[in-house]
C-alpha cells in the first residue's frame, strides 16, 4: 500500500505549499493517514493534532482509548481518532472542511484496509470504510478531476465539478484497473508518483481562475504487513530553512 500527498493547504484565506499531510498515525504500527482540506483547527495545525492523538494513544495503552500493539485494528484506530476529534471544541470542529484517509493493516490481517473520516457541519465527524481487506484500488481526496480523467474513458465535462470536491472512487465500475492484488511495491510507487506529478502539473497549468490548491513537495510512504510504515520520500527542515525562518 502506498500513501502520497502534496504539500498545499488553505487556512484563513491563505494558501501554503509546505504542509505535512502524510504521517504514521500510531508510532510503530502499520497505519498511516492522509489529510485533505483545511490545514488547521483554530490556531493549531491539523497535523499536530494528529500527532497529539498518536502520542496520547500510545502512551496510555491500558486506557479505554489506548492501543495495545498486539491487538489493534485499523477500525479501532479510526474510531479512537473520531472520539478524540469530537472531544475538541465543537464550534471549531463544525467550521472546518477536512477529510482524512486512514489506511493500514489490522493485527493478524494479510491485506490492508482503507477508511474515511470526514468533518461535516451537520453530522460532526463521520466515519466510513472505503476498501475492506478483500478490496483494492485507487482512492483519493481533494482535487480529483485529473485522476478521474486518467482513469475513465467516458469522462464528461459535466462531472468535473463533482470530482473537484474529492470523491473517493471513479463513478464507472468499468474504469480501467491500474492496481492489482499482489502488485509489486515498486510498481505501485511508480504509479503513485505518476498520478501525483500529473495532478500537480495539471492544476498548475490549468487555464482557469480556480485557486491552485495542489502543489509543493510530494510526500510518499509505503505500508507493508511485515515492514510496517516506511517513508519513500519526504520533505525535511534544512539548516538553511531554519535560519531563514528566524
Amino acid at each position: 500500500m502506498v500513501l502520497a500527498s502534496d504539500s498545499a493547504v488553505q487556512h484563513r484565506g491563505q494558501l501554503y505549499y509546505s504542509a505535512q499531510k502524510t504521517m504514521q498515525l500510531l508510532k510503530g504500527m502499520p497505519i498511516g493517514v492522509l489529510l485533505a482540506g483545511d490545514g488547521a483547527i483554530g490556531n493549531k495545525a491539523f497535523i499536530d493534532i494528529l500527532k497529539d492523538f498518536g502520542a496520547q494513544a500510545i502512551s496510555r495503552p491500558g486506557a479505554t482509548n489506548g492501543f495495545a500493539r498486539g491487538s489493534f485494528t485499523v477500525e479501532s484506530a479510526v474510531r479512537g481518532l473520531q472520539d478524540y476529534l469530537r472531544s475538541m471544541a465543537p464550534m471549531q470542529v463544525a467550521k472546518i472542511r477536512t477529510t482524512l484517509i486512514i489506511a493500514g493493516y489490522s493485527i493478524g490481517s494479510d491485506t490492508p484496509e482503507v477508511w474515511n473520516l470526514v468533518f461535516d457541519s451537520t453530522e460532526g465527524v463521520t466515519v466510513s470504510q472505503i476498501w475492506s481487506p478483500s478490496e483494492y484500488g485507487i482512492c483519493w481526496e481533494g482535487s480529483g478531476e485529473c485522476i478521474h480523467r486518467l482513469l475513465s474513458d467516458d469522462f464528461q465535462a459535466s462531472a468535473a465539478s463533482d470530482w473537484a470536491e474529492g470523491s473517493n472512487h471513479p463513478p464507472e465500475p468499468s474504469s480501467p484497473t491500474l492496481v492489482t492484488p499482489g502488485m509489486p511495491i515498486h510498481d505501485a510507487i511508480d504509479l503513485t508518483r505518476f498520478l501525483m506529478d500529473t495532478t500537480v502539473d495539471y492544476v498548475r497549468f490549468r487555464a482557469d481562475l480556480q485557486p491552485k490548491t495542489v502543489g509543493g513537495p510530494i510526500d510518499m510512504a509505503v505500508i507493508t504487513r511485515h515492514e510496517g510504515f516506511r517513508w519513500v520520500q519526504r520533505k525535511r527542515l534544512s539548516s538553511s530553512s531554519l535560519q531563514s525562518a528566524r
